[in-house]
């Protein structure tokens, strides 16, 4: 269970959520929040990649103590020439928009639409519902369970 300090154990699952300023982006905060309310041992920790960096980072990511990634969409048709495995979404899509580590390989996948068919039509998303739409999604996947919470 996360602990109030934030504190990140070995059991603790990481994801990446690669993006050129992702650190101006709420998507990793309200992940975290979501994570941390429901008391899973999770954390999505925001990477600033620089565009002439994405491909060593991605590639190298099956190294890691990642077990998978969100893209934003300026590196996701690259993301999708890196990974091992994609999608059929994907591939037909072109791009992938997550990026998932199963026994050292890379699956990528196209999450997005999937997000906003399952979350769109909840009344409390009034604002950012693109953003709220793909962590809820997240945290289904990374989690294996559906969150009912607001």
């Amino acid at each position: 269970m996360m602990n109030n300090d934030n504190i990140i154990s070995a059991s603790t699952k990481l994801f990446g959520y690669i993006a050129e300023n992702a650190h101006s982006s709420r998507f990793s905060v309200t992940l975290n929040k979501l994570y941390k309310a429901n008391g899973i041992d999770a954390m999505i920790i925001p990477m600033n990649i620089r565009p002439d960096d994405v491909a060593f980072t991605i590639s190298q990511m099956r190294h890691s103590k990642l077990n998978g990634a969100v893209i934003a969409s300026e590196y996701q048709e690259e993301a999708l020439s890196l990974v091992d495995e994609a999608s059929s979404e994907a591939l037909e899509g072109g791009y992938c928009d997550s990026i998932m580590i199963r026994e050292g390989k890379l699956i990528g996948d196209l999450i997005m639409s999937r997000a906003l068919e399952r979350y769109a039509h909840r009344d409390d998303f009034v604002d950012d519902v693109a953003l709220r739409c793909m962590c809820h999604y997240f945290y289904d996947l990374t989690t294996g369970e559906k969150d009912e919470s607001k």
